[in-house]
């Protein structure tokens, strides 16, 4: 046969045609993208790296704005530390961009001189900052004293003006009358004064400017000065050595050019730093935004004017692309529907159909001869093997029966066995296969009825068209399974069964010996599980003996501290007690007078005193109440701190110990609010004995918020003491470990476990001034 005549000379014919356009067309593309990535890495080398770095410098430049902001108002050191941080990796991370960029170094040379100064402005105002805080903590110890003198000299002078109405009440003799009155108007005088002179220090305090700093000390003095003056007539008085001592402390504090003084002036100072620091900043930053617009602006003309060269280079391109696009559009069309439709698939149809029909037992089925070709070839082989097929059915299914291992046996819907293997016969025991010979005859009794039910359901087995049965043979000694496969198939038109048999008797015996064991060790199981729910229960009366031992504990240790608490709340009790007393004496002398007005305002002033009082009295009752393990609620943490500082400072105020709380006011905890306070003043108590043995000049305790980490609530509790000791540090949450001479170590393993109780964890650390920091993790929110 000639080679052009087949189906492949033809095929390769086509192909070198379309080879031939598409060599074309891409030779055109290969030419234009050659071009366009010439023009792409001319953007992604220039133009691109500019925009990318634009806006890395605008976004970091926004980034450190908003940080040096959070830089200048930061409450505590903690806070600037970490915006400290933050500003500086900030700057880093720009500065490493820039250095990454070195294509680019011409033009970025002054962003990196910027981000120099910009740096090092960044460093001067932590420091501003950091000498600013520690100025406002002096401040406020000073604001703390003032206020406590301002206290101290009104509770000393109402109880002597009190003393001189009882002595006006008493006396009769006119002279004596009107010199006590006299000395009467100076004490209220005095009164009116100090308040007036310490509202005038509170304004002090807020003072801005330097000048303005040192006329109000000055007024305050003149009016110290005027107070002192007034003072005068009642120095004499025994019971005014108390307020002599507190005017003089008072003197000492507001004097000209005093550590007061100075410290005001400090402040005022470094507030003009912090604005001009703030204002470099801010120059710095604002000079990097128009440096960036600029850039902008450059690589935005850059990108047009290659944006204009790839328009015409791509115009171009494709109007040769659609020309021979097209012309090989229509070669494919003349190829498909004459060569490959007519020529190829449709003869493939015609021969699949005759396959079809050969797969299908349909040997009469035409196939037709048609060509030259491969095609024709493959039909001329069909129509051979059409005719070997129908041999090779007929040999088959003897061949099976007769090499298979397996014993089959086919029988009528009555059970009389048609034919058998080999292995069939040698099983059951049949020379010879009779016409009359039944499946169940070579059997006992017993399995004869089985075998008999089973073609008796004849009905059943049309429906499943297959059934199974097993049968044991033989004696109790010698016994063996036999599994009867029963399916039915149509032979002639005639309802046939054939039957496997195979020797189950390993796998049943097996079998057997499996369900003797797992019965055995179900029996053992039994027994262990019940033995298991015994010490169980044992265990959980343990546990709840436990859990009631724990409570009383800790309520012995809360009684504990109510007791060392009582002697500094009866004096801090006492002291609203006699102003009350001398509110209703000034009340009753008011009203006899007729001043309404000022009986008011007495009856308001007790009012405070009894809310004081009163608030005094619930945190104790709170805290002193036996906890039952409530359930859990959310709570301002901030104002579970406080109750809990209501208790503890009143010590404080005895060892001169500052306490402040510092968490926000949005921060909630889920928690029970009686056990958290047991843990708050337990750990309070700890801190200011462990300022007190340090000895340190600042002793100071401090409540801090630390950060929210997924649903927990971190704030921890630090102190100026001396921190813990390297070696008891592993040992402070086992019981009765302390570092007091007096104590039973139980507090932290009690803090412990109530924090536990209530979903959370408690850490021990150092502070930044090396001293105690003890970390407490609270969920915010039912977990």
């Amino acid at each position: 046969m000639k080679q052009r005549h087949t189906i492949g000379a033809k095929l390769v014919t086509a192909f070198a045609c379309s080879t031939l356009m598409l060599t074309i067309v891409c030779v055109v593309a290969w030419a234009t993208w050659n071009q366009l990535d010439s023009q792409v890495n001319s953007l992604l080398t220039t133009s691109v790296p500019k925009y990318n770095l634009s806006y890395l410098l605008e976004s970091r430049s926004s980034e450190i704005r908003r940080r040096v902001d959070l830089l200048a108002s930061a409450p505590n050191k903690v806070e600037l530390e970490i915006q400290s941080q933050a500003v500086i990796e900030e700057i880093g991370k720009v500065k490493s961009a820039l250095s990454n960029n070195l294509h680019l170094q011409s033009e970025l040379q002054e962003f990196d001189q910027v981000y120099d100064k910009l740096e090092s402005y960044a460093d001067r105002l932590a420091h501003q900052v950091s000498e600013k805080i520690d100025q406002q903590r002096s401040i406020d110890l000073y604001k703390e004293q003032l206020s406590w003198l301002h206290q101290d000299i009104d509770t000393e002078l109402i109880p002597l003006r009190q003393e001189y109405h009882w002595q006006i009440e008493r006396n009769s003799s006119v002279e004596s009358t009107r010199q006590l009155l006299t000395t009467l108007n100076a004490i209220q005088q005095i009164l009116d004064m100090e308040s007036t002179l310490y509202a005038m220090v509170d304004e002090l305090l807020s003072e801005s400017q330097k000048e303005l700093v040192n006329n109000s000390l000055k007024m305050v003095n003149f009016r110290l000065e005027e107070l002192n003056s007034v003072s005068t007539a009642i120095f004499d008085h025994p019971a005014a050595i108390a307020y002599q001592q507190l005017i003089s402390e008072l003197t000492q504090v507001l004097k000209p050019e005093g550590d007061f003084h100075q410290l005001l002036l400090e402040k005022v100072a470094l507030q003009t730093q912090l604005q001009q620091t703030n204002y470099e900043i801010n120059r710095q930053l604002e000079f990097i935004h128009q440096r960036v617009a600029r850039l902008i602006i450059e690589t935005d003309k850059d990108f047009l004017t290659v944006k204009q060269e790839t328009t015409q280079m791509v115009t171009y391109g494709n109007h040769v692309l659609i020309v021979f696009f097209s012309l090989s559009i229509l070669i494919s069309l003349f190829l498909t529907y004459y060569f490959i439709n007519r020529r190829i698939v449709a003869r493939l149809t015609n021969l699949s159909t005759s396959i079809d029909a050969i797969i299908n037992d349909d040997l009469t089925h035409p196939i037709q001869v048609d060509g030259k070709d491969e095609i024709g070839r493959l039909s001329a082989k069909l129509i051979e093997y059409g005719d070997k097929v129908r041999e090779i059915q007929r040999t088959n299914a003897i061949s099976l029966i007769n090499n298979t291992t397996a014993s089959l046996v086919t029988c009528d819907t009555n059970g009389d066995i048609e034919s058998a293997n080999l292995n069939a016969r040698r099983l059951l025991g049949l020379e010879t296969i009779s016409q009359s010979q039944k499946l169940w005859a070579s059997f006992d009794s017993v399995n004869q009825v089985k075998l008999r039910q089973m073609f008796a359901m004849r009905d059943r087995l049309v429906h499943s068209e297959n059934e199974a049965l097993t049968l044991a043979i033989g004696s109790q000694e010698q016994r063996r399974y036999l599994h009867f496969d029963i399916r039915l198939f149509t032979h002639a038109n005639l309802g046939k069964v054939i039957v496997t048999i195979t020797d189950v008797t390993q796998q049943t015996n097996n079998a057997l010996q499996l369900e003797q064991l797992v019965a055995d060790k179900t029996r053992d199981l039994t027994v262990k599980n019940q033995q298991l729910l015994d010490e169980i229960a044992e265990r959980e009366i343990a546990q709840v003996n436990l859990k009631n031992t724990q409570s009383e504990l800790i309520q012995a240790a809360k009684m504990a501290v109510v007791g060392q608490t009582m002697t500094s709340l009866a004096h801090e009790l006492n002291q609203p007690l006699s102003a009350m007393s001398t509110y209703v004496y000034s009340a009753e002398v008011f009203a006899d007078r007729g001043e309404y007005d000022s009986v008011k305002q007495s009856i308001s002033h007790i009012d405070g005193l009894v809310g004081r009082m009163g608030k005094i009295i619930k945190n104790l009752r709170h805290f002193a109440r036996k906890s039952d393990g409530g359930e859990l609620r959310q709570y301002s943490l901030h104002e579970l701190v406080e109750q809990a500082n209501i208790l503890v400072s009143t010590k404080c105020k005895r060892q001169q110990i500052a306490i402040s709380n510092t968490i926000p006011d949005d921060v909630t905890v889920w928690t029970n609010d009686v056990s958290l306070e047991q843990v708050l003043v337990n750990l309070m108590v700890n801190s200011c004995d462990a300022v007190v043995e340090n000895g340190t000049e600042q002793k100071q305790v401090e409540v801090i918020y630390l950060e929210q980490v997924g649903c927990y609530q971190r704030f921890a509790i630090t102190d100026t003491g001396s921190g813990f000791s390297q070696s008891i540090i592993d040992k402070l949450f086992q019981p009765f470990t302390t570092t007091k001479e007096v104590g039973l170590g139980l507090g932290l393993n009690i803090c412990r476990s109530l924090i536990e109780g209530n979903g959370g964890h408690i850490y021990i650390a150092s502070g930044l001034n090396q001293g105690a920091m003890v970390v407490m993790e609270l969920p915010s929110e039912q977990v």
